[in-house]
């Protein structure tokens, strides 16, 4: 079994290096083929339920599933990220780990309101909210932060019709809680999402504020990557 945990601890740092080497500076396409290879590293290990590694497996898959589903979303390809959720979400299930199963509804969620099914989604955002405020750790603070983010994306974005200043709020929620764990990439995205909103509504002094926040916060992002 240490072998095997070894192997997929391995491949669960490959994804980790693409995700700060490729997907954070948008290079997509690089991104998805080395996910698309760790995950074919996952599948060819040919772990049964009665593995003991198994469920680590379908954890490390469950993520591996969730960052290709969102590149597929960026490049408007919604029925491709839609199949990959629902994959995501039966190998989240199948690990019995809270916060991989609340990420994966959240992931799960985000897609079927893309995908125009706008009242499953919400619900699956609910349970994934629930899930995140259940408990006190990094990843839990972390997992209600982005939930907070994206509820102020879906509006921004047109997808949801609620009032710029529902956006406001959950930015202001998401950066309140984000700052007290210093994750700067959600930092900065929290104040895109309201400079955007500010933007909407025709106030351009608070959203230079804050896209000057944003730029500060990525610079942040860059500087960590460096050390």
């Amino acid at each position: 079994m240490a072998e095997k945990l070894e192997i997929i601890k391995g491949i669960e740092d490959q994804i980790e290096r693409a995700l700060w080497a490729f997907e954070v500076h948008d290079e997509i396409e690089k991104a998805l083929e080395a996910y698309q290879d760790a995950e074919s590293k996952l599948i060819a290990l040919g772990l049964t339920t009665e593995d003991p590694a198994y469920a680590e497996q379908q954890r490390v898959l469950a993520y591996c599933l969730m960052r290709q589903s969102n590149l597929l979303r960026q490049m408007d390809k919604p029925e491709e990220a839609f199949a990959l959720s629902e994959r995501e979400l039966t190998a989240a299930r199948l690990s019995g780990d809270e916060i991989t199963l609340a990420r994966s509804l959240m992931s799960n969620g985000a897609n079927s309101i893309v995908a125009r099914e706008l009242e499953k989604g919400m619900n699956l955002l609910e349970e994934a909210r629930a899930l995140f405020e259940g408990g006190d750790s990094y990843d839990h603070q972390q997992g209600l932060g982005w939930y907070w983010i994206l509820q102020a994306d879906l509006v921004n974005g047109g997808i949801v019709n609620r009032p710029s200043s529902e956006v406001i709020e959950s930015a202001d929620r998401a950066l309140e809680i984000l700052k007290s764990i210093e994750n700067w990439p959600g930092v900065a995205r929290a104040y895109a999402a309201r400079a955007k909103a500010h933007e909407s509504t025709g106030n351009q002094d608070a959203a230079a504020k804050d896209r000057k926040e944003q730029k500060d916060y990525e610079s942040k992002v860059e500087s960590r990557e460096r050390t």
